[in-house]
């Protein structure tokens, strides 16, 4: 309870943002990038759908507007020995026409257009996606947050999460309880809150047989 905020006005506009919802995520992430006064640039990707009936959801946006200063997220895998995986985030230090730089992981490593593929129940290809595998990040989803450690997360509960356990994963990204902020209207709320949260049957049963 001490970590609840009503306000974030007086934290740090650099600590990650969690939300709960896609669409609070992209509210963010816009409102944010506007107030670099750097020039932005549109990188748009390139669409082939062999098959219309099949629904294609792909990991690479189909455009998103980047600036130098911006806090992206790759989101496919392009060098999982140097940790450039899916999920691990940087900052844009430079643009260019088909590629950005980005410094990730303490190195500048160059971003450029990859194919992303949708593949049928025989592994047939109904869909591809050539495009930029970045997206802005100053704040993500929980879900995106799941298996990552942070320094500093700022997790907005006023909206609900879908899933109760998502509310134990948003708290446990970071390594000590003085290094998360809950936004919430009232302490109160998050009383009430918690009380939703529950254990796994299993869970437990694996706790009291083993640990």
């Amino acid at each position: 309870m001490t970590r609840c905020f009503e306000k974030e006005e007086n934290l740090n506009s650099k600590y990650a943002r969690l939300f709960f919802r896609n669409i609070k995520v992209d509210v963010y992430n816009n409102q944010k990038i506007e107030t670099i006064k750097q020039e932005g640039y549109w990188f748009y990707a390139k669409d082939v759908i062999r098959n219309q009936n099949i629904p294609c959801s792909f990991q690479i946006p189909a455009a998103v507007y980047l600036k130098i200063g911006a806090i992206v997220m790759l989101v496919r895998n392009i060098n999982v020995e140097e940790g450039l995986c899916n999920g691990t985030i940087g900052t844009v230090i430079l643009i260019e026409s088909n590629a950005v730089w980005v410094m990730m992981n303490k190195k500048e490593v160059k971003i450029e257009c990859v194919k992303e593929e949708i593949l049928d129940c025989s592994h047939a290809v109904v869909g591809s996606r050539f495009g930029l595998p970045l997206k802005l990040a100053f704040s993500f989803t929980v879900h995106k947050a799941q298996g990552s450690t942070m320094n500093k997360a700022v997790v907005q509960f006023n909206s609900k999460a879908f899933i109760n356990s998502l509310y134990y994963v948003s708290l446990s990204r970071v390594c000590n309880i003085n290094d998360i902020f809950i936004i919430v209207n009232n302490q109160f709320d998050l009383r009430t809150l918690f009380k939703s949260i529950t254990v796994d049957s299993d869970v437990l049963e694996f706790y009291k047989k083993y640990m």
